[in-house]
């Protein structure tokens, strides 16, 4: 998922590139145009052509620095890398998250660097730091049927249509997407069911409105499809707990 950070800090980003210290912690800070230190496992794929760095030094990449954290959850997840980009409004942009725990721990170690060791990149400095408010703007989930039939996707669409539910719409066009594409609720929540059985939710922002989304999910097919599918497993790239 990707979680978005508010603070009360106002930053220099050319100067808060110069002086973020690289550790195990923090192991790459990048401003296009100005500076690199350090890598992350992107930077060791081999690729055929290298790409020339761009000396642009306005527009969107000007106001913001990208860095790579090595985190684990404080020691309750698998250790991974997660992408952090700091605008100059103190506003900082989290991916790479598969569990809260991630951005928790992240940001916490971030913002004491920050505080303590890259006052100067700090424009009108404030008291303390703070988090002014945190926001999950993208979560996604995967699960699949757990019968190995394919799903009859037109008739899937054709009997939630003709059922005609109240907070559920049916969407399906296979000149132009090849799932069906489910709304359910008022919340934005959507379910994409393809032939094979898999099904992507998306919409939800934590792992309740997931549960809940999938309860609904299996009602619903319980009154429009012929067998009573159950599903497998449920996979998130947010709220998937990683364990050692």
């Amino acid at each position: 998922m990707v979680v978005l950070y508010k603070t009360n800090l106002n930053f220099d980003t050319t100067v808060l590139a110069n002086s973020i210290p690289l550790s195990s912690d923090i192991i790459k800070v990048e401003k296009r145009g100005v500076i690199k230190r350090g890598e992350s496992k992107r930077d060791r794929i081999k690729r055929r052509s290298k790409k020339e760095p761009s000396s642009n030094t306005t527009g969107f990449c000007h106001n913001s620095l990208t860095l790579v954290m090595m985190n684990d959850g404080d020691g309750t997840l698998l250790k991974k890398e997660i992408t952090i980009k700091i605008f100059q409004n103190g506003v900082f942009h989290m991916t790479g998250i598969l569990d809260e725990q991630y951005d928790i721990c992240s940001i916490r170690i971030l913002m004491k660097t920050l505080w303590e060791d890259c006052k100067e990149s700090i424009k009108n400095i404030p008291e303390k730091a703070e988090i002014i408010n945190r926001r999950v703007v993208l979560m996604n989930y995967t699960t699949k049927l757990s019968s190995n039939n394919t799903v009859a996707r037109e008739v899937l669409h054709t009997n939630i249509k003709n059922s005609r539910l109240e907070d559920v719409t049916s969407h399906y066009d296979p000149d132009v997407y090849p799932g069906v594409k489910i709304c359910i609720g008022k919340d934005n929540w959507t379910a994409k069911i393809f032939r094979t059985g898999k099904i992507i939710l998306t919409g939800v922002v934590s792992p309740s409105e997931c549960t809940d989304l999938i309860s609904r999910l299996l009602c619903l097919f319980e009154l429009v499809l012929p067998q009573k599918p159950k599903l497998e497993h449920t996979s998130s790239t947010a709220a998937l707990r990683l364990m050692h």
